[in-house]
């Protein structure tokens, strides 16, 4: 009978504990959401770091969204290429530790991106190409226009 309620005592004590750190990790490491939306009048394509799609170029058409969802731990950090047309790509930072945001939503339309952070208020964010970088490794055959 001790021994029936010391092993019930133990396994409330863990459930317990296994819920308060479920609780203090969502509030230590918060999800973060990044949408990208092409609100343009023409496809573009892109890939970002650390998602499902970074070894290619993946097609977003117009009113189209792509979202991916990350834990902020420590000081995350994802980009983005964006190929809108030959005049405008290049790289973006799609979140940073400076961005502040839980949920960072990027509108693509002709022109470099804007981003919004969780406060409404929208930035321009400038796209960037690193020297010696050659799209042609990631387009497997892939039209781009």
């Amino acid at each position: 009978m001790a021994t029936t309620r010391s092993l019930t005592a133990v396994l409330m004590v863990a459930v317990t504990v296994a819920v308060v750190l479920r609780r203090a990790e969502a509030s230590f490491f918060p999800e973060v959401e990044v949408t990208l939306a092409n609100d343009g009048a023409y496809r573009v394509w892109f890939m970002c770091q650390l998602t499902d799609k970074r070894d290619s170029l993946y097609e977003l058409s117009p009113n189209e969204t792509y979202r991916f969802k990350f834990k902020h731990m420590a000081f995350p950090m994802r980009w983005c290429y964006l190929y809108i047309n030959p005049w405008s790509h290049g790289f973006f930072w799609a979140y940073t530790v400076r961005a502040r945001c839980t949920k960072c939503f990027w509108s693509i339309n002709n022109h470099p991106s804007l981003y919004r952070n969780d406060k409404g208020r929208w930035e321009r964010q400038k796209l960037f190409m690193p020297p010696n970088f050659n799209i042609s490794a990631f387009l497997n055959d892939k039209p781009v226009s």
